[in-house]
């Protein structure tokens, strides 16, 4: 069954209950009323999904996007396949990582960030500039072979958690367990 509203609600209502300081970020998510916002063709914007995959030494898995020529943790566009953010989420973290989904554990099913960000146009394939409602979920891999998806990603790389983009994503990350 593909993500429905409900779950995406469901999902930011938990979200909300944990962080109510991040409200602002969370508002225009809460004003979605249809599946439209799920699907990449939405303009102004659309929901995407992130990992953010923690080893055991604390450092965070990121990816150098070739599009963007940026460094992020993996993630992307919802697929009609995906049954809720959090699988989203892990699907897009195999497909750019190449790292096996035995390897990868959910820590908690409520996201730990949601970030709305702008991306610009992309000619190539004809996208005007949008932005994304980013729902981010941590992860913990264990030990795992890399094996980034060359068509998207430059490299993948386990980096310190302060090179993620958001301070507060960051703090997050060393306040819980």
């Amino acid at each position: 069954m593909p993500i429905t509203i409900a779950h995406l609600k469901d999902q930011l209502g938990a979200y909300l209950e944990r962080w109510p300081e991040s409200a602002g970020e969370v508002a225009p998510l809460l004003a979605l009323a249809s599946p439209d916002g799920f699907d990449r063709k939405t303009m102004p914007g659309h929901v995407t999904a992130s990992a953010i995959l923690v080893n055991d030494a604390g450092e965070v898995l990121l990816i150098h996007h070739r599009a963007l020529d940026r460094w992020l943790q993996p993630g992307g566009h919802l697929e009609p396949g995906d049954e809720s953010l959090p699988a989203a989420a892990l699907r897009e973290a195999v497909e750019e990582t190449g790292i096996a989904p035995s390897a990868l554990r959910l820590v908690d099913p409520v996201p730990i960030h949601i970030d709305v960000h702008a991306i610009p146009a992309n000619p190539r394939k004809a996208e005007g500039a949008h932005d994304h409602y980013d729902v981010r979920y941590r992860f913990h891999c264990g030990d795992a072979e890399l094996d980034p998806q060359t068509e998207e990603v430059h490299a993948a790389e386990w980096r310190p958690a302060t090179d993620l983009d958001s301070s507060v994503l960051t703090a997050r990350l060393t306040e819980l367990p």
